[in-house]
């Protein structure tokens, strides 16, 4: 009898558990630290936004913020202003619809776009590139951050630019980005080409 007991009591902390591992597995989750691994925060929520919404980290993480915002905060009494957050930490896990988990896995399109900016309200500043996340992460991953992170936006994947192959840490904007390079080679195969005809 003691067996059963030990097991009756035990059955609803795992189904608990499982219920929570479940369901925050649905969420989008951003961590945010500084280079010396200190100051981490935490953002996460289960929204998917129908357009673009910019979240500036100092206003996300103060320790003012409303409580009727559609996400939640861990850590926000570690926030800086002054530390530069260069360590990305990001997991997002599409739930089922329907019973249909074919959508589901890590590497698949994600239910949301997430695209992290070295300036304040998801702006580029000084050359620095912006980085686009929108696959599935089960397990989550931690990304350097080049110049580090003042503010990301969300948006749902539907109503993303983003209509391709999802984003890994895929980089975009300021002078070392791949778009950059591409524009650049373009026009100077055009400037050679018109100075070949012209000779």
């Amino acid at each position: 009898m003691y067996f059963n007991q030990g097991i009756l009591t035990l059955l609803p902390l795992l189904l608990v558990s499982q219920v929570q591992a479940q369901s925050s597995s649905q969420n989008l989750t951003l961590g945010f630290s500084a280079n010396d691994g200190k100051g981490l925060v935490n953002f996460s929520t289960s929204v998917t936004p129908a357009s673009i919404t910019c979240f500036n980290l100092a206003d996300v993480f103060a320790s003012n913020a409303s409580s009727e915002q559609s996400y939640t905060v861990s850590n926000a009494q570690d926030f800086s202003s002054q530390a530069n957050y260069t360590s990305l930490f990001y997991q997002q896990l599409n739930e089922s619809i329907n019973g249909d988990g074919s959508g589901i896995g890590t590497g698949k399109d994600a239910a949301r776009v997430v695209e992290v900016f070295p300036g304040e309200d998801c702006r580029e500043i000084d050359g620095l590139a912006w980085f686009g996340f929108s696959c599935q992460n089960a397990d989550g991953e931690l990304y350097v951050i080049p110049g580090g992170v003042k503010s990301f936006s969300i948006v749902s994947k539907a109503e993303s630019v983003n209509k391709g192959k999802c984003w890994v840490h895929a980089e975009y904007g300021g002078t070392g980005s791949t778009i950059f390079k591409g524009c650049f080679v373009a026009v100077m195969a055009a400037a050679f080409s018109g100075l070949l005809l012209a000779i």
